[in-house]
């Protein structure tokens, strides 16, 4: 293993091995592993100090079990929020919220977060936990009442401002599920189709044929797509279609597929090895250090990977929140939405993000 006090690699090396970490959130963290033998002075947020201004609430929850999610009646305000995070130190549970941003090329990095995922690390267990948050979820956004959750990270971005949209969705999931968020992570669409590339392809298998004849293009017209069931070698771009195509089905099964790539995207970083990896990291550096924003530091992101090198395929649990956890609400002014049942996912999210050992389905 590499010491933190030999500097063997160039500073551009370890940052685009650092940026492709941040990627698929959990699918390269072995690059930023290799990040230790350097000391790096370049920002991987450069919006890291941005003024940022958004409500606050008082999420009542503690560290031992998720708060009970409140249900707000309709028409009723928002309450505000109170700042409960600090710093990640390496040794308690991180929780980090992946969002894929909705962003077309040449749009600025303020989009809807179609994709949006809570990614928890506990170094005691050694264990990771995934889950999925449906776009569609009818939430109470702390200062703009209830919407979908994919709008909080617009609201807070007030038009140019990534970080506070980032803060502001982080604190929407905090009071909708009752887990705390410690950090972020935003990943574009170029980010995952040149990532994905960059590696080389991954392997999936498609459980069933996937048509859909009005998926849409980068110019908001139609790019048909049909994929038919089986194994797959996929590009960056059949891989972006796949993880983001939803209507053939619904978004439940499309959370299920990006769970699917991400896992896919580990499998590939891993069968590579460190060295086919350093070989490759110019091209990763140069295609994805513009699609991918977080608040994470170069520390945290090393001290992340340090932990994670180790954690076993089978201490990842992954889970959605699914139809048996939502159901479907006509909003009054006539938007489908889903609700949140919090009967049936207290479970669910006491034994993902608050249990001590990992319990599987």
């Amino acid at each position: 293993m590499f010491r933190s006090n030999q500097s063997i690699l160039p500073g551009w090396l370890a940052f685009a091995l650092t940026i492709a970490f941040v990627f698929s959130g959990i699918a390269v963290l072995i690059f930023a592993f290799l990040t230790v033998q350097v000391i790096m002075r370049r920002p991987v947020n450069p919006l890291a100090n941005s003024g940022v201004q958004v409500a606050s609430i008082d999420l009542n929850y503690d560290q031992t079990g998720p708060a009970a999610v409140p249900t707000m009646p309709i028409g009723q305000p928002t309450p505000t929020l109170i700042p409960t995070n600090e710093p990640w130190q390496g040794t308690e549970r991180v929780n980090i919220l992946l969002m894929g941003i909705d962003r077309r090329p040449g749009e600025a990095f303020i989009s809807r977060t179609d994709t949006i995922m809570v990614v928890s690390v506990d170094p005691t267990t050694q264990a990771v936990s995934i889950l999925s948050v449906p776009r569609d979820l009818y939430a109470a956004i702390p200062g703009y009442g209830q919407d979908r959750i994919n709008t909080a990270f617009v609201y807070g971005a007030h038009g140019n401002n990534p970080i506070g949209g980032a803060a502001l969705a982080m604190q929407t999931v905090e009071y909708n599920l009752g887990v705390p968020i410690h950090h972020y992570a935003l990943v574009d669409f170029s980010a995952v189709t040149n990532g994905v590339n960059a590696l080389g392809g991954i392997d999936l298998n498609v459980p069933y044929t996937v048509n859909d004849p009005t998926y849409p293009d980068m110019n908001y017209g139609y790019d048909p797509l049909y994929i038919p069931a089986g194994q797959h070698h996929m590009d960056g771009e059949l891989a972006l279609k796949y993880a983001r195509t939803r209507h053939g089905d619904s978004d439940i099964h499309r959370a299920q597929r990006q769970q699917q790539v991400i896992l896919a995207v580990r499998n590939k970083v891993l069968a590579l090895g460190a060295g086919e990896l350093i070989k490759r990291a110019p091209i990763l550096y140069q295609q994805l250090e513009k699609g991918i924003m977080t608040d994470l530091s170069l520390e945290q992101l090393v001290t992340l990977a340090q932990l994670l090198s180790d954690i076993p395929t089978e201490n990842i649990r992954n889970e959605v929140l699914g139809f048996e956890y939502v159901s479907s609400y006509r909003t009054p002014q006539g938007a489908s939405v889903l609700v949140l049942n919090n009967q049936a996912a207290a479970p669910l999210i006491e034994s993902l993000f608050f249990s001590t050992s990992q319990s599987s389905n």
